[in-house]
């Protein structure tokens, strides 16, 4: 839960806000859950992402070093099967190198496109704070005004009540 959800705005600190109901507030807080899934989906895309970054990274220099291994084998004995073979393995770390970069590159899509939805329910979620803080403020306000007009009446009739006493002393 987000710290403004919880605490009231410095506007409604001064005025008990146990009668205030805010109407959206399930509304607020469906939105709430939903920016929650959306940045545990997010943090799951980023880490499958970042494994599959490892694991290209573990291909190429599995690759790197094959080849190195190979081009020292070349210069000291030239054997045209196992070249063969190796040129094979090599082949196929470099196809399965090309599968994990066109699986990385999908998973940045999806990672890049959770994050803008993240965002916008960010945008939306803060939508609905502003107005929550708007009606507790306006509430505040109702409050504050129905005290002082309920201190001018008593304030009122205080100040008659001494002008009617000595008006009824006075006959």
């Amino acid at each position: 839960m987000n710290a403004t959800a919880s605490t009231p705005s410095t506007a409604a600190r001064d005025v008990d806000i146990r009668g205030f109901s805010y109407p959206l507030e399930p509304v607020r807080q469906r939105q709430q859950w939903q920016l929650d899934r959306c940045l545990a989906a997010l943090g799951r895309a980023q880490k499958l992402l970042d494994q599959t970054e490892v694991q290209l990274k573990q291909l190429r220099e599995t690759h790197d070093g094959q080849a190195r291994a190979l081009s020292e084998a070349t210069l000291r004995r030239l054997d045209p099967g196992a070249h063969r073979r190796a040129l094979g393995y090599l082949t196929h770390l470099r196809e399965r190198s090309n599968e994990v970069e066109t699986l990385r590159d999908t998973q940045r899509l999806a990672r890049d496109e959770l994050r803008r939805e993240c965002t916008e329910r960010r945008l939306r979620l803060d939508g609905l704070d502003r107005h929550k803080e708007d009606a507790l403020a306006e509430f505040a306000h109702e409050i504050r005004q129905r005290n002082a007009n309920e201190q001018d009446r008593d304030w009122l009739a205080r100040s008659r009540a001494p002008v009617a006493m000595r008006e009824e002393i006075q006959r």
